[in-house]
């Protein structure tokens, strides 16, 4: 019925090229300077066939720097992202942001020669909770999944217990073992991963990490769930016990700054998420 790809030629590059006997999807398109090998990568898996979509999960540098490339050269395909996505990817400010975390994700690869394309980066279809993306063999309904970002979306098809999740619901730092990913509210975060826990879900497609199958669909979620509200138990005690931001970074790093984990993503960009974690995490209302 589907196919599903990933095509991020670099670790932390999120891409996943998902196909039907009708529709071709890219799901996300990971760094700037990833883009060429990517669009290669998709070409030879396409074969020829048309690209109907780019959807976006989050408005993140790691998910759509690669975005007008691919536009470039499927010129037909629809960006799909959250208008809230659309927003922030319109402004002069998010961009430079974007256009930052790039370099230095460059850097980390050795590359210094890439081209900046982001001033054209829009947003064509804007989705709310419940929209549907056809394609043919799937219907995607669209899920709102704040908790990572105010703008984080995820797509599911009932029929085929497919979903394509986002960062809310963490990424895997090891075995049994999730890194939470709330940077803007812990129980927007905790709300989303019980809501997909109540789907009817055999395939998972995770961020950063691939697709889970069967069981360990519901084992990625019960760890998520878990190391959620553990990691937010550890803070405060912390916290309480005087500890300043700096230590509790050096926890979230013990716990989760992992091989795996050192892979997908620079250290700066683990600090900046971590420094966000840390706030959420030891707000009282929380």
């Amino acid at each position: 019925m589907y196919t599903i790809i990933p095509v991020g030629p670099v670790s932390g590059s999120d891409a996943f090229l998902l196909t039907t006997s009708t529709h071709a999807a890219l799901f996300d398109t990971g760094f700037a300077f990833a883009a060429k090998a990517m669009l290669s990568s998709v070409a030879s898996h396409l074969g020829g066939r048309p690209l109907q979509y780019i959807l976006l999960t989050h408005s993140h540098y790691d998910h759509v720097s690669g975005s007008v490339a691919v536009k470039r050269r499927w010129p037909e395909a629809q960006v799909v992202a959250s208008a809230y996505a659309a927003k922030i990817l319109a402004k002069e400010s998010a961009r430079d942001v974007i256009r930052t975390m790039n370099e230095h994700a460059a850097r980390e690869h050795g590359v210094d020669d890439y081209e900046d394309l982001l001033a054209e980066l829009t947003v064509d279809r804007t989705v709310v909770e419940g929209d549907v993306v056809d394609m043919g063999d799937l219907q995607l309904r669209v899920l709102e999944l704040p908790g990572h970002t105010r703008c984080s979306i995820g797509f599911y098809d009932e029929q085929a217990k497919l979903l394509l999740g986002c960062e809310t619901l963490g990424v895997i730092s090891g075995p049994e073992l999730v890194m939470p990913c709330c940077l803007v509210d812990y129980d927007s975060t905790r709300q989303a991963i019980a809501r997909v826990r109540s789907l009817a879900v055999d395939s998972l497609l995770v961020p950063h990490h691939g697709l889970l199958e069967g069981e360990e669909c519901q084992r990625f979620l019960a760890a998520a769930d878990f190391w959620l509200a553990e990691t937010r138990q550890r803070l405060q005690a912390a916290h309480g016990q005087g500890k300043s931001e700096e230590e509790m970074l050096q926890l979230l790093k013990q716990q989760f700054y992992t091989d795996l984990t050192r892979r997908c993503q620079p250290e700066p960009a683990f600090d900046l998420n971590a420094s966000y974690i840390i706030a959420q995490m030891l707000k009282k209302d929380a």
